[in-house]
C-alpha cells in the first residue's frame, strides 16, 4: 500500500465545520455537531424535562411554548423515551408517527401491532435459517441472510402490485 492511497479510515479525527454554529471543530466518530452545540442541546432538553416534571400533565404546545422547543425536538425526545412515564416526565397528548404503519404512538419507535409483525416476520426468517443450515452447513450465513432477503423483496413486491391492483379496480367483479 503506497503513501498516497490511504484507505478510509473511521476513527481518524477529520476537520470539520458545526452544521449548527459554524465553529471549526475536530470530529472523531463522524459528528457534525460541536461539542459545545451538543453540550446546549443536553441543557436545553433538561429545561424541558424539568418544565414537565413541575408542571405534570402539561400538553405538547403548552411545552414547546413555555420553553421554546420546537416540534421536531419534542418527537425525538419522545422516541428516544425521555418522556416515558417510568422517566418521571409524561406530555399529555404527545404522539408521533409509526415508522411503519404511521399510527400516532406514545413512546417507541413502532405501534404494537407493527411490532407484533415484526416479531413474527423475525420468528419466522430465524426458523427458515435454521432449516437453511441443516440443508446446507457450508454455506456462510452472509449468503442465507441475502437469500432471505431477496425472498421476501420479492414476496414484498408481489403483494403491492396485488395491493395496487385492487386500488385500480382490477379485480372488481364484473
Amino acid at each position: 500500500m503506497s503513501f498516497l492511497n490511504l484507505p478510509n479510515i473511521p476513527n481518524i479525527p477529520k476537520i470539520r465545520n458545526c452544521s449548527k454554529c459554524g465553529k471549526i471543530f475536530t470530529a472523531m466518530n463522524g459528528e457534525k455537531v460541536c461539542r459545545d452545540c451538543v453540550q446546549k442541546e443536553k441543557d436545553f432538553e433538561e429545561k424541558v424535562v424539568q418544565y414537565i416534571r413541575d408542571n405534570p400533565g402539561s400538553s405538547m404546545k403548552e411545552v414547546m411554548q413555555a420553553t421554546g422547543a420546537n416540534d421536531k425536538m419534542m418527537k425525538r425526545m419522545m422516541k428516544e423515551g425521555i418522556f416515558s412515564p417510568s422517566a418521571g416526565a409524561k406530555v399529555e397528548g404527545a404522539t408521533y408517527p409509526c415508522m411503519k404503519c404511521g399510527r400516532p404512538i406514545t413512546h417507541g419507535t413502532y405501534c404494537m401491532d407493527c411490532l407484533s409483525k415484526l416479531r413474527t416476520q423475525t420468528k419466522k426468517a430465524a426458523e427458515a435459517m435454521q432449516i437453511r443450515i441443516k440443508e446446507d452447513p457450508k454455506m456462510s450465513t452472509i449468503e442465507r441472510l441475502d437469500r432471505l432477503a431477496e425472498k421476501e423483496f420479492e414476496r414484498e413486491n408481489r403483494l403491492s402490485g396485488i395491493k395496487r391492483n385492487f386500488s385500480r379496480g382490477m379485480f372488481k367483479d364484473r
